[in-house]
């Protein structure tokens, strides 16, 4: 291999390491069950498994403990991108958007009234009990989730109002689109926990094992 060859390798080397490079968990969370082969007809699993899936982009998929490494990772700031916002909660048409919000432990979370009432947000629960008081429209407040767990929103003003602060125990997180589909982050080889939380269909729980090469491929269902 020539000089210029290894100079361009080297970098790629050193940024990715050989522990880092296993694979990613991709799957699908099913709330709408797939029909069973008909007797002496085709399946209609094929056209099934690419339906939307009933309120399941509410859910959130997450590992429940991964490497320091894959961690820092996840959180390292590149130089030359600006610092990501704070995740934000509005208040509009009398319910908090998004439902469900996902985080890491230790972010801050904006809550902003863009109704043209007062509001109010509160807590409860014990990933985080908080109460912002009655604030007026345009208000903007911020509250830090510092412990994992699900913390419960709620508007003493407008009962209907309801929402949820998933806080996870790490970045290895993320949403699944209207048909189930998600992808976790990249990991190396290892035992793992994929935990899924939904806000009505409760929570599923599997253990796998992460291959030294190649993706993984974790399908769960309700």
């Amino acid at each position: 291999m020539s000089f210029r060859a290894w100079f361009l390798v080297l970098p790629a080397a050193l940024a990715f390491p050989p522990a880092l490079q296993a694979g990613a968990i991709h799957g699908r969370i099913l709330t709408t069950p797939i029909p069973s082969p008909s007797k002496g007809g085709k399946s209609p699993a094929a056209k099934e498994s690419v339906a939307p899936q009933r309120r399941v982009k509410e859910a959130v998929v997450y590992l429940e403990k991964i490497p320091e490494k894959v961690e820092r990772k996840l959180t390292r700031r590149r130089w030359w991108k600006r610092a990501p916002r704070l995740p934000r909660i509005v208040q509009a048409d009398l319910r908090f958007t998004p439902r469900v919000l996902a985080a890491a432990a230790g972010t801050r979370v904006e809550f902003a009234n863009l109704d043209r009432v007062f509001h109010n947000t509160f807590s409860v629960s014990a990933a985080r009990r908080f109460d912002l008081g009655k604030y007026p429209p345009g208000h903007v407040d911020t509250v830090a989730f510092d412990r994992a767990g699900v913390a419960n929103l709620h508007c003493d003003i407008h009962p209907q109002e309801s929402g949820f602060v998933v806080v996870l125990p790490n970045h290895a997180f993320t949403r699944p689109d209207s048909l189930g589909r998600f992808t976790l982050p990249k990991l190396p080889a290892g035992s793992y926990t994929v935990r899924v939380w939904h806000p009505r269909f409760g929570e599923l729980r599997r253990n796998v094992t992460m291959p030294s090469q190649g993706d993984l491929s974790v399908d769960l269902t309700y």
